[in-house]
């Protein structure tokens, strides 16, 4: 479990938060019957490695001042150019109780024909939290154009319950998409020119 530190932090105005992220910061929330909305601060950079190394799906480990709490990421707010987080919301969970979340669908492989479309990015599930699968894995090799794969079809562990219908298509094998009359103009095009520009080049070599 990664583990994120962060200090209390004193709310103020759209003022003070803006200082806080130039000093390198980022204000964030937990809520919890312990904690009972509690304002905290963590470092930006320590905070992005920690979302790095971790989905943000599964619990984290959130040391405030010495006290430790189990939370999961409840809402991130990022810039929308840059990437990096601007306020983060926690909440708190209980280990020996279940949560409810979502899992990252992931492909690998390569269909013999045909391209592989996500039609479901992620999956939701019912579980305790530290049973919680970073991703489900889908191997497509094999798969030909007109294939799908069900929620039936993934690997889930005899302890997870799907909050989904099993009969629901996740992954669907495509035709590869034609090319617009433009872009077949275009490449024709472009091939006529770099055709004639060979033959004046070796034009000029005979001269």
């Amino acid at each position: 479990m990664e583990a994120i530190q962060a200090t209390v932090r004193q709310t103020g105005n759209k003022g003070a938060n803006l200082r806080l992220r130039k000093s390198g910061m980022v204000p964030g929330v937990v809520y919890g019957n312990e904690v009972n909305n509690l304002s905290i601060q963590m470092d930006a950079l320590a905070l992005d490695q920690a979302l790095r190394h971790q989905t943000t799906n599964k619990p984290f480990s959130l040391q405030i001042d010495g006290q430790q709490y189990q939370v999961m990421v409840y809402e991130l707010q990022r810039h929308p150019l840059k990437g990096n987080v601007l306020h983060a919301d926690f909440k708190q969970i209980n280990m020996n109780e279940k949560v409810h979340t979502s899992v990252p669908i992931v492909l690998t492989g390569a269909p013999e024909l045909g391209v592989a479309t996500l039609v479901r990015h992620s999956v939701e599930v019912k579980c305790l939290p530290n049973e919680i699968p970073e991703v489900f894995s889908v191997n497509v090799d094999d798969l030909n154009i007109g294939d799908v794969i069900l929620v039936s079809d993934l690997h889930i562990p005899a302890n997870i319950e799907l909050g989904i219908d099993e009969t629901e298509v996740v992954i669907s094998i495509l035709p590869p998409k034609a090319k617009s009359e433009e872009a077949q103009d275009a490449e024709l095009e472009a091939k006529a020119q770099a055709e004639d520009a060979a033959a004046k080049t070796q034009e000029a070599h005979k001269v």
